[in-house]
């Protein structure tokens, strides 16, 4: 990690994170699931399936991720992990924690246009919020 992180900071949000993450990728499961079921030809399906696959395999990456930290930063682990492979899954589960919530964003922003136009306009402007103030209220900046 270009900033040495503390064991136990490291700890506090892999706990939080797998929990959160886990919840939003059931959901994202749900919905994947809940559309597959769904017999129709339009466009919007295509990608609500992609958009909810994307969700549930991003919160997958974080909480497995989030899992395997806690494991290699457990103070009684039997032998010292490998600080580059506990950096990769750091940043695995940062990356797979956002790529799933803006997943789930897409999927509500496309969710609309399955009803009507109308509905698609209203459901894709709230996402397009949400993921303006994700991406610009992140604490994880390259910068």
């Amino acid at each position: 990690m270009t900033t040495k992180l503390e064991s136990s900071y490291v700890l506090a949000v892999a706990d939080q994170l797998s929990f959160v993450a886990a919840f939003l990728g059931g959901v994202s499961a749900t919905i994947l699931v809940s559309v597959l079921i769904f017999n129709s030809s339009k466009r919007s399906i295509e990608y609500l399936v992609g958009a909810s696959s994307v969700a549930a395999c991003g919160h997958l990456i974080a909480v497995i991720s989030a899992w395997r930290l806690t494991i290699g930063l457990h103070p009684d682990l039997p032998f010292v992990p490998d600080p580059d492979k506990l950096e990769t899954l750091w940043n695995g589960m940062i990356a797979g924690y956002s790529l799933g919530v803006l997943g789930l964003i897409a999927s509500i922003g496309v969710s609309g246009w399955i009803r009507s136009r109308r509905m698609g306009l209203i459901t894709s402007t709230f996402a397009l919020i949400a993921v303006i103030y994700f991406s610009t209220t992140s604490i994880y900046s390259p910068y």
